[in-house]
Order: structure tokens, then sequence, then C-alpha cells
């Protein structure tokens, strides 16, 4: 490495021994020189961190190196010197002279050491300057020299006021071919990339100092990729180097600030960037993704009829809600980026604008740009770093680690899919089957209708007739859900809709009868009125859901039930292997897992299914904390169990997940009552010890019992440490997730706790030393 000339002193050396070394370190006599002069470092052999700078600096060269570094720096290291050497002699040798004794050993405890003397390369001269090389590009990864220099300049003036690339000049300036092939060995040396401080004197390049580059994102993923594929990291210590954030950075795009604060910000519940047009309606998002423009939609909180918004929408945001609300869900499922529980800010629809406290408004047609990894809202179009998805060699990093991470043995991986192209997008993506199959997911849009006309319908011909229509579309998407995962698993959790999403909106319905009543004229409906207000719920979250729904219509579940032994049956008889599941969601006691087993039983009876032929298997969901104190009971009954962390960390916390995350849980966390939000981050001591004992139970009853997890935790690694550590047989995550949950399955199976990164920091610390 070409350092600075340094010569090593013994602690009583006399002032010719000091003068002797000063001139083999100055060949060029510029020693206290008035312009352009050398100055020197001192410290302890054996405490670099105690340097003495500056050594040379007198009344004759100060004015020039004012010119250079400014006025304040100077007088600051004058200042040092006086302090350090108890005066400042008026020479340069004298300060020298009056240096080796002062480090030696006079001001320390310990006995006296030798002393080095260092140049201290300026930059400042000509031919000169300082520069920061990083052996990979910081942002993308790409291997080469990159960085900064600035001609003539301090180390100080580099980080304030920038330089030129580094990049074009190593190939033209006659010093770069020597920094290049400096990088490139302490690249080598140090085993990961590096980044250089560098300083060139009269032309002669010499490194300060070598460190590990702190890289994040692609940046990370493409180094450590590549020298797994060039055999410096094993899979293993590949893995350790790359956490589920550095994945999932690397793979969603970065907005570029360009120095402007985000004009919202809220929670980033759906990583990516898109931007597009702000617009505030579901109906307002497809016409304006009929003209081919992006829409970005922002609401108050989505519902289940919002769903061709969502679907026609670039981005989503939503002033309620939090990570688990239905806008997170449905958007985390498309891949849209989203953010919600925005702060301090709200969403006017009539007015059609967004409003950040007393900040400027976002109004209808303004064009934003919304990072949901980052959960900001910025005005105007952005455009994304590189380094992400779209960067075949960040798509290709990516597909090695993850097949260093399927090497490691762990819980099978299922997707949440409620579709078939959500179903093919899983299996692509990894999936061993589908662990969550939501059939209200199935109704929502345009084919809302279909389950609201069944939970209006009165008893008789009309309820048969809805519930006809509706299990022939259950019958036709099942089809295509078990095609696409032929010979693959697939568990389909009943209807578990809290009605008042698929009810119409009982405050409209009023408003509109008061209007009709005061104008005279014929209102909604009085009938469908009647039925909405004597199904409306205080709190449906916890009211007629899941399988108290089922059982309350019973005919409603038996229809699912028979669309899918249908749907079974047609495909077996075309030679295909589809593996359904039925999931019984929100049980609270084995009664209600009993009943709907009947009900089961007598559809498979129905359709001619002779009791000695596989039966389709009947699992539970254990999302009430009753029904995790009693898993025990219900792994008696059942053929498997799920965990549906999502409910279940609600209700042990007593939190609302679309209300929660809004006031509450931040302003719990500026107080310091919790560290992190409970519906994000993982519970393991409250929900965690509750399911611990949950499977202890049920694997006392049934060693063999398969017991997976489908909630949002299932790719978090703090979850999916805990989780494997206890036993559980798959995890199940929205296809976006899976690499996150792939990745997160091999560390907790290497016992990594998190990813170690390289100290130091990250930028020149403005001193130019030895």
């Amino acid at each position: 490495m070409p350092v600075p000339p340094h010569a090593v002193l013994p602690p009583d050396a006399d002032e010719e021994a000091v003068c002797a070394a000063v001139a083999a370190l100055d060949p060029g006599r510029r020693f206290g020189a008035a312009v352009d002069p050398v100055l020197l470092s001192a410290h302890p052999l054996d405490r670099p961190e105690e340097r003495l700078f500056h050594i040379g600096l007198t009344e004759a060269n100060a004015p020039w190196l004012v010119a250079c570094s400014g006025e304040r720096s100077v007088r600051a290291w004058r200042a040092e010197l006086r302090t350090r050497l108890a005066g400042e002699p008026e020479t340069a040798i004298g300060q020298t002279v009056a240096a080796v004794p002062a480090q030696a050993g006079p001001r320390r405890r310990e006995p006296v050491v030798p002393v080095v003397l260092t140049v201290m390369p300026q930059g400042s001269g000509p031919r000169s300057g300082t520069g920061l090389a990083y052996s990979r590009d910081p942002e993308t990864g790409e291997p080469g020299v990159s960085g900064s220099y600035r001609p003539g300049g301090t180390g100080r003036q580099l980080l304030t006021r920038g330089g030129e690339s580094l990049a074009s000049l190593v190939t033209r300036e006659p010093w770069g071919a020597e920094l290049a092939a400096v990088v490139g060995v302490a690249e080598e040396r140090v085993g990961c990339p590096v980044r250089v401080e560098f300083v060139v004197d009269h032309g002669h390049p010499y490194v300060l100092a070598v460190r590990p580059a702190r890289l994040t994102g692609a940046a990370l993923l493409r180094s450590v990729a590549d020298a797994g594929r060039a055999g410096r990291l094993s899979g293993p210590e590949a893995l350790a180097r790359v956490d589920t954030t550095t994945l999932s950075d690397a793979l969603s795009p970065a907005v570029r600030l360009a120095g402007s604060p985000p004009a919202v910000t809220g929670i980033g519940v759906s990583p990516g960037v898109a931007a597009g047009v702000a617009v505030f309606s579901a109906a307002d998002a497809v016409a304006l993704r009929e003209k081919g423009q992006d829409p970005v939609l922002v609401l108050r909180e989505s519902r289940p009829e919002d769903l061709p918004g969502l679907l026609a929408a670039s981005a989503v945001v939503t002033e309620r809600g939090g990570r688990t609300s239905h806008a997170a869900v449905v958007a985390r499922g498309l891949g849209r980026p989203c953010v919600t529980a925005l702060a301090h800010s709200a969403v006017d629809a009539g007015r059609r604008t967004l409003r950040a406290g007393d900040g400027p408004v976002i109004a209808d047609g303004d064009p934003v740009t919304v990072d949901g990894g980052a959960g900001a809202v910025h005005r105007g179009l952005r455009t994304p770093a590189s380094g992400t998805r779209s960067d075949p060699e960040v798509t290709d990093a990516a597909a090695w680690l993850l097949t260093q991470a399927d090497a490691v043995t762990g819980p099978g991986l299922r997707a949440n899919a409620d579709n078939a192209a959500d179903a093919r997008r899983g299996r692509e993506a990894g999936a061993a089957g589908i662990g969550l199959c939501r059939i209200e997911h199935m109704f929502l849009g345009d084919r809302q209708p279909l389950l609201e006309r069944v939970l209006l319908a009165a008893p008789g011909p009309e309820s048969k007739e809805a519930l006809h229509a509706l299990g022939s579309w259950l019958r036709e998407e099942f089809t295509r859900i078990l095609a696409a995962m032929d010979g693959l698993p697939v568990t389909v959790r009943l209807l578990d809709p809290p009605r008042h999403e698929f009810l119409p909106d009982l405050a409209e319905l009023t408003a509109q009868e008061a209007v009709a009543r005061a104008l005279g004229r014929p209102g909604p409906d009085p009938e469908r009125l009647a039925v909405t207000r004597e199904l409306g719920e205080r709190n449906p979250m916890l009211g007629v859901r899941g399988v108290r729904l089922g059982l309350l219509m019973p005919d409603l579940t038996a229809t699912q039930l028979r669309s899918l032994v249908a749907a079974t049956d047609g495909l077996r008889r075309d030679g295909a292997d589809p593996r359904p599941e039925v999931l019984v969601p929100m049980v609270s006691t084995p009664a209600e897992a009993d009943a709907v087993r009947r009900i089961l039983d007598g559809v498979l009876a129905a359709a001619g299914h002779a009791p000695d032929r596989p039966r389709i298997p009947l699992g539970v969901m254990i999302e009430t904390p009753r029904s995790a104190l009693l898993a025990g009971e219900l792994a008696a009954r059942a053929d498997f169990l799920s965990l549906g962390t999502n409910d279940l960390t609600s209700l042990v916390w007593g939190l609302s997940r679309d209300d929660a995350d809004r006031e509450l849980l931040p302003r719990y966390i500026e107080l310091g009552i919790v560290d992190d939000s409970p519906l994000e981050r993982w519970d393991a001591s409250g929900v965690g010890g509750l399911i611990s004992s949950a499977i202890t139970a049920a694997r006392a009853v049934k060693p063999d019992l398969s017991i997976g997890v489908c909630g949002e935790h299932a790719s978090d690694p703090a979850a999916v440490r805990f989780l494997t550590a206890a036993g559980i047989d798959y995890l199940s995550c929205v296809p976006p997730q899976l690499p996150q949950a792939r990745l997160a399955r091999a560390r907790a199976g290497l016992r990594v706790p998190g990813a170690p990164v390289p100290a130091g920091p990250d930028a020149h610390d403005g001193r130019d030393e030895g």
C-alpha cells in the first residue's frame, strides 16, 4: 500500500535525530515552507488515536493554509498545537522536537514508548487532491472503482463541497492505475468490499485508511453473491451477511429524494416505489387507468368494494389502517406500494384532498410518488434509484442467494393466494402449496354483490337462488386455483368476512332515506335497509364472522364445501391431482369444529364419497386466545392446525388492527411503553408464549399433527426464528414476501441472529492523516 512516509523515533530522540528523520521524510525540503508546505503528525507507537496533527504549521505558512483550508480550520489546528505542546514553538523543527517527548510519555501513565512521525499529504498543492474510493459502487454494487475526488481540496472540503466522479478519473489521471490496483488488492485482503481514503500529493497517491464499506440493499446483495459465486464465501457465510431487510430493499426501488422531505408520512406496509396522479375514489382510479395513466389511490380507508381501484392503482395511500388493514393486505398481495396510518394528516373525500397538518395540500390530479418501504408520500414524480428489481444483476444475485437458502432445511413454505394468478406466482416463487386461500377475497370488487345478495336474501327461493349463483362462481374459481397448484396442498379458509364489509353502507342508506322523506320521493328499498340495520354490528371484527357466520347460515357453509368438492372431483376425473384442505376460522370452542365436520361429512356423502375414500382434511385456525388455550382439545378433532397470528396478536393485546397504529401505538413508542408496534413486530413473550403452549398441547394429543402459520408474521425474521424453534411445519405468506420468507427460514435454520455489517463510518472523517 502506498502509505505516507513515516519514521519511528525513540522517546529520548535528540534534536539531531529529529532533524535527520525529518530530512529523510522530506527530501524536497518543503517542511515548514511558506507555500505548499509539508506537515507532519506524531503519535505514540501503541496509541495512534492520540495523534497530534499539523506539526509544521507556522506564522509563515499559515496564510497559504488559510487560503486552502479556511481560517476556522487553521485557527483550530494552531490551538491544538499550543495546547498539546504547552505553547507553540516558532519553527517547524522546534514543534517536531517538542512533539516527540510530548507524545512519548509525559501525558501518559504508561511507560514511555517510541513515537511515529508521519507525513500529512495535504491534497492542496499542485497535482494534488483528496478522495474517497470504493471497490464497488455503494449504490448498485457494480464492481470497479467508484467514489469522489476533489482536486486541490482537503478531506473536509470533499465532505462539505463534494468532488468529481472517481470512476472516470482513474482512467485518465496518471495516478489512476495505481489507485485502482490498490483498491483491488485492499478488497482481496480485507475479504469484503472496501472504501479507501486517499490523498494525491504532487501526483503520488497515498492511502490514509482502508475500511470495510458499509453497503446496503442491492449493493450488499450483489457483492455477497459475487463473492459466493467466486468461492470466497460459503453459502452459510453469504446467508449470514444478507438479512431480509437487505433483500427486500434490493428487490424494491428507492426514491431519489433530491433533498426534498416527504409531504406526508405514515407506516410503510407494502414496499416498493410508484409514481402517478392522486385520485380519491376507486372509480376515478379505474377511469384513469383506462386512459393509460398511473393513478395513486388515496382513501380514508379501503373497503372490499374498492378492489377495482386497488387493482388499477400503481400505489395506495390510506389515512387509517395499519399493517394488517384491508388496504395493506390487498396491496401486499398485489405487490403494490402502500402507506397507511398517516401521521397528522387527513383525507377529505368530498373535497378530494389530502392535507398534512398545516402543510401543503395534495389535491386530485396532483402528481405524487409513494415509497411503501419508507412510509412516505412525495409531491411530484420522482425517479427510482438504480440497483432495483429491474436490474438483471440484482435479480441474478437474489436467485443465487435464495438457492443457498433453499439448501438449508426448515419449515415448508406456502403462499397466501386467493386466485389462480396469485397461486401461479406463488408456485413460481418457490411455494410448495397454498397455506391460506381466503374465500371472501374472491368476492371483492365487482363480485361483491354475489355475497351481499346471500347475506341480505330472505329465506326461501331468493336465498337458494343467491346461494346457487355464489356456488357456481366458487366452483369455477376453486377449479382454477387447484389446477394451478396441482399436486400441492391448497388450504381453503371458509368465509371469514366481517359482515359490514359486504353489506351496504348503513350510514349512506340512512342518509338517502332521510333525503327521500324530506323531498317526498321514493327512498332506498325498505326491506334492504331493515336487513342492513338488523345485521349491523358495533364491533364487527368480534361479531358474526368466521365459523360463527357459517353456523348461523349452515347453507352458506355447505355451499362453499359443495363447490370445493365438485371442483376437486372434476379435476380428478380429468386426471389431475388436486389436494384441497378446509380451514375453519375464528374457532373458540371444539363444538364449532364438530359442527363444521358434520356439514363436510354430509356434503361428501351427498357427492358419493365412500367412507373409505381419502377425505378432505379439516383444520382449525388458532386465532382466538381461547382456541390457543384449548389447542389440545381442538387437535383431537382436527387434521391440522393453522396459526392466524394477525387476529391472535390483536386479540391478545386487545388492539384494533385498523386504529392502533394511527395514534395509540406511535404515542406508546414515544413514551417508551413499547419498543415497537406488536402488530408489526413479533411478540415473543405474549403471543409467542401462548403459541408455544398451544403447539405443545396439540402435539401431546397428536405428535404428528401438521401445524402451519398463515399470518403476516410468516416472513418476519424474529417470528420465523421463534416458530421454527417451536416446531411448526410450514409458513405461508403472500407471494411477494416469499423471497424474504425463504431467506428468514434459512437464517433461522443456521441460527443467525442478524446480518453482521462491517463496522466503520461511511464518510471520510475530514482529517488528512496518514
